[in-house]
C-alpha cells in the first residue's frame, strides 16, 4: 500500500481495511475455533486498529497487514480464553430495530418483498449454523468458499487438506442441506 503521511486516519483506515479484509478473514477463519465467532473477532481486530491509529497515528506502522495479524493472534487467543465476552445472534428475532430498518432499506432498492428477504436470511442463517455446528471443518470450508470467495485449491492449502477432501466435504454437505431444507 502506498501510505500517504498526510492522509486522515479515516482515509488510512479505509484503505487498509479494503486491502486487508480478505487476507485477514482467511487468517481468522483458519485459526478460529468456531466459525460463528469469526465476525466478532474481525470486528474486535479492526476496532483495536482504528483506536490505535486515532490515538497514536500510523506513521510508525511499516506493514499494516503484519500489524493486523499480530492483533488477530491476540484477539483469537483472548476470545477463546474468556477475556472477551462472546455474543452470537441465535435467531433473526434477535436483530435490533435498526438492523431490521437497514434490511428494509436495502430491500426497497431491489424491490424485494420484506417477507422474502426475511425468509432468505433466516434460511441462510439456519443452513450455515447447521453446517458449522455439525462439523467445524466443513463450516470453515463453507465460510471460506461462500463468504471469502476463495477457490477450492486455495482453501485446501489454507486448511492443509487434500483438494479432493475439500471438494468432497463441500459437495456432499450441499446435497445434504438441499435435502434437509427442501431446497
Amino acid at each position: 500500500m502506498s501510505r500517504k503521511e498526510n492522509a486522515s486516519p479515516d482515509t488510512y483506515f479505509n484503505s487498509v481495511y479494503d486491502e486487508t479484509i480478505s487476507s485477514l478473514t482467511r487468517f481468522v477463519i483458519s485459526k478460529c475455533g468456531n466459525i460463528l465467532d469469526a465476525e466478532d473477532i474481525l470486528q474486535n481486530i479492526y476496532a483495536r486498529f482504528y483506536q490505535r491509529i486515532i490515538k497514536k497515528g500510523y506513521s510508525d506502522i511499516e506493514s499494516a497487514e503484519a500489524f493486523l495479524i499480530s492483533i488477530a493472534k491476540f484477539e483469537c487467543k483472548s476470545y477463546y480464553t474468556g477475556l472477551k465476552k462472546r455474543s452470537v445472534t441465535d435467531s433473526f428475532s434477535d436483530y435490533s430495530d435498526e438492523q431490521i430498518i437497514m434490511i428494509e432499506n436495502e430491500m426497497s432498492k431491489t424491490q424485494k418483498n420484506l417477507e422474502d428477504v426475511l425468509c432468505d436470511e433466516m434460511l441462510a442463517r439456519e443452513i450455515f449454523e447447521d453446517i458449522a455446528n455439525t462439523d467445524e471443518l466443513t463450516g470453515k470450508i463453507f465460510y471460506l468458499y461462500f463468504v471469502c470467495d476463495m477457490k477450492l485449491n486455495e482453501i485446501s492449502e489454507e486448511l492443509g487438506m487434500n483438494l479432493s477432501a475439500v471438494k468432497n466435504k463441500l459437495y456432499r454437505t450441499i446435497e445434504r442441506q438441499k435435502k434437509k431444507f427442501r431446497i
